[in-house]
C-alpha cells in the first residue's frame, strides 16, 4: 500500500510545497509515496523553484533523491480532478489518498472534494476533520452557506455524522477521549431563547450516547467551547465552517491536515489552500504539507499493521 498524492491546481503552491516536503523525509518513507501528476506541470513547478532534476520514466530525481510517479496524459475536466480520479481508484485495492489543494471549480458541480466524495460514494454522513499538534476538529456541515444550514441540519443527518466519525476514528485507533458539541446559535440557543435548531443537538446527541463508548458534551456555546479541552485528544464538534476553523487556525495557523471520515480509505490533506498569488515564486511556506504528509505516512503505516495482525490472528486461528 501506498500514500497516492494528487497534485492539485497546476497554477497552485501544491507541487512546490509537495516536492519541498518530500526532500526532508526520511527515504524509507518516501519510498511509501506515490505523486499522481501531469509532466508539464511538474516541470514548470520544478523550474520556478530553480532545483537540478532530471526525469527518467516513472521516477523524478530530485536533490539526492528518487519519486515515483504516475503520469497523466489526457485532461477529464481539469488536472486536478483527474488526477483525484485516479488516486481514488488507486486507493480502492488499499492506501491513503493525500490531495494537494485545488480550486472549487475545478471540481463537476461540486462545491470541494468533501462533496463530491459524498456524491460519488453516496455517503452523506462524511465528515470533514481537522488535525493538528494542539487540537482537532469536526465539522458536521462545510461549504453551506449559513442561510441554509438550519434547513440541512436536521438531527438525524447530525447524528449520522456524528456517529461515523466516531466508527471511523475508532476503526483508525485514533486517539478520542471525549466529545464536545457546540450548539448551532449563540450561547446554544440559550434553552430556546436564541432559537429551537440546538433541541436537534440534543436529541443528537442522546442517540449517540447510546451507541458509543466515551464521555459526549453539548451543545455547549461555540464561543467558550475550546475553554472545556482538556487535551488533544477531545474531539471538538462545531456545526459550520468558519465557526469550528476559526478556532482551528486562529491556534494552529495552516499546520493542520484535513482528513474525511467515512470514505473505503483515509484521505488527508493539507489545511491551506492553493494560494494562486504565490505560484512559481518559490516562496511557499511548506511546513503545512510537511506536517500532514507525515500524518498521512503514519496512518499508511497504522493501516497496514492492523491487516497484519488480522491476517496472523486468523492464520493462528486455522
Amino acid at each position: 500500500m501506498k500514500v497516492y498524492v494528487t497534485q492539485g491546481h497546476e497554477e497552485g503552491i501544491g507541487l512546490e510545497v509537495f516536492f519541498k516536503s518530500v526532500m526532508l523525509m526520511p527515504k524509507e518513507e518516501l519510498k511509501l509515496i506515490r505523486l499522481i501528476a501531469f509532466e508539464q506541470s511538474v516541470i514548470e513547478t520544478l523550474i520556478s523553484m530553480r532545483l537540478p532534476f532530471h526525469i527518467q520514466e516513472d521516477s523524478i530525481f530530485l536533490a539526492g533523491i528518487e519519486i515515483k510517479v504516475y503520469w497523466l496524459s489526457a485532461v477529464n475536466h481539469s488536472q486536478s480532478f483527474t488526477a483525484i480520479e485516479l488516486g481514488m481508484r488507486l486507493c480502492e485495492s488499499g492506501g491513503v489518498l493525500f490531495t494537494l489543494p485545488t480550486s472549487k471549480d475545478q471540481f463537476p458541480g461540486y462545491a470541494g472534494h468533501t462533496e463530491y466524495f459524498r456524491a460519488f460514494y453516496k455517503k452523506p454522513e462524511l465528515g470533514m476533520f481537522f488535525s493538528s499538534p494542539r487540537l482537532q476538529v469536526l465539522l458536521l456541515s462545510d461549504h453551506v452557506a449559513v442561510k441554509d444550514l438550519s434547513k440541512l441540519m436536521t438531527e438525524d443527518l447530525i447524528y449520522q455524522r456524528l456517529l461515523s466519525a466516531v466508527k471511523t476514528l475508532d476503526s483508525w485507533n485514533w486517539p478520542t477521549k471525549r466529545i464536545l458539541i457546540s450548539g448551532m446559535n449563540p450561547h446554544a440557543g440559550e434553552q430556546g431563547l436564541i432559537g429551537d435548531e440546538d433541541d436537534r443537538i440534543t436529541k443528537a446527541i442522546k442517540r449517540l450516547r447510546s451507541k458509543v463508548k466515551l464521555e459526549v458534551l453539548g451543545p455547549l456555546p461555540g464561543d467558550t467551547m475550546l475553554f472545556e479541552q482538556k487535551s488533544k485528544e477531545d474531539l471538538l464538534v462545531y456545526l459550520f465552517h468558519d465557526q469550528g476553523l476559526g478556532v482551528f487556525k486562529g491556534l494552529q495557523g495552516f499546520i493542520g491536515s484535513n482528513i474525511t471520515l467515512g470514505l473505503p480509505y483515509p484521505r488527508f490533506s493539507p489545511d491551506h489552500g492553493t494560494s494562486f498569488s504565490l505560484f512559481s515564486k518559490n516562496q511557499a511556506d511548506y511546513r503545512g504539507c510537511a506536517y500532514s504528509l507525515k500524518e498521512a505516512v503514519q496512518m499508511l503505516t497504522r493501516i497496514s499493521d492492523g491487516k497484519n495482525s488480522s491476517h496472523q490472528s486468523k492464520g493462528s486461528q486455522s
